[in-house]
């Protein structure tokens, strides 16, 4: 087994480990009359996790991860406070990461702009077909509403049923939801497209994340290569 394979074995064990972690603690910070500080922490780590990221895209990573670090221990001085609205936090992050994706996917579809799975086909194929491009657009197109109707199932949950039912159901459905369109999607892109104009969700993932790390090291490299302006 080589070295790179066995880093991304470890990468993807990780990732579920910490999946299944953040998991554990958001339902014991949910379900629990007194849960303790890190569950409060783990309860904010998306937004952690989304301020980590924003930090290292940053010019002065250093300000942004210290940011991120003072923000956590703040999280664990007032745990006494934040543990009394970990089901609003859990409400609110859940909506609003699915508001976000819907946002993300929905603005690609404005006039003059190229739809996300469009834009994701085209790097894995190159230019598109006719065909190929209606089609990723139409698919799109029934992400946005996926991810928008996602949005609004937190809130319905949270109003109308038990509160410690908020993180089962809204993983539960949002899991089921998502796999289903996966899989109908398949079937159609199959029934639709010819085979070689098509590729999996794992492939084309992989095309994305490749170009936006390319582009963010050619940003990087371009400002770094500007001259300091004199004093």
């Amino acid at each position: 087994m080589t070295t790179s394979r066995l880093a991304k074995y470890w990468s993807v064990a990780l990732s579920i480990f910490i999946f299944v972690g953040y998991q554990i603690l958001t339902y014991r910070g949910i379900s629990s009359t007194h849960p303790g500080g890190l569950v409060v922490v783990s309860t904010f780590a998306p937004v952690i996790i989304v301020f980590l990221f924003i930090s290292w895209r940053m010019r002065y990573r250093v300000i942004g991860l210290i940011s991120v670090i003072a923000g956590c221990i703040a999280l664990w001085h007032y745990q006494t406070i934040f543990v009394h609205y970990l089901n609003w936090t859990y409400l609110i992050q859940r909506s609003g990461i699915f508001a976000l994706l819907a946002m993300v996917f929905g603005v690609t579809l404005l006039p003059g702009r190229t739809p996300m799975i469009s834009r994701i086909a085209d790097l894995v194929h190159g230019p598109l077909s006719e065909q190929v491009a209606r089609y990723t657009r139409h698919v799109t197109m029934a992400w946005t509403f996926l991810f928008a109707t996602m949005t609004a199932l937190p809130p319905i949950i949270f109003i109308f049923l038990p509160h410690h039912l908020l993180f089962l159901l809204t993983n539960t459905i949002s899991l089921m939801l998502v796999a289903s369109m996966l899989f109908a999607e398949y079937i159609v892109r199959c029934c639709t497209i010819p085979a070689g104009e098509r590729s999996g969700m794992v492939e084309g993932l992989r095309a994305y994340f490749h170009y936006s790390g390319e582009s963010a090291m050619n940003k990087q490299q371009s400002r770094n290569s500007k001259p300091s302006p004199l004093r």
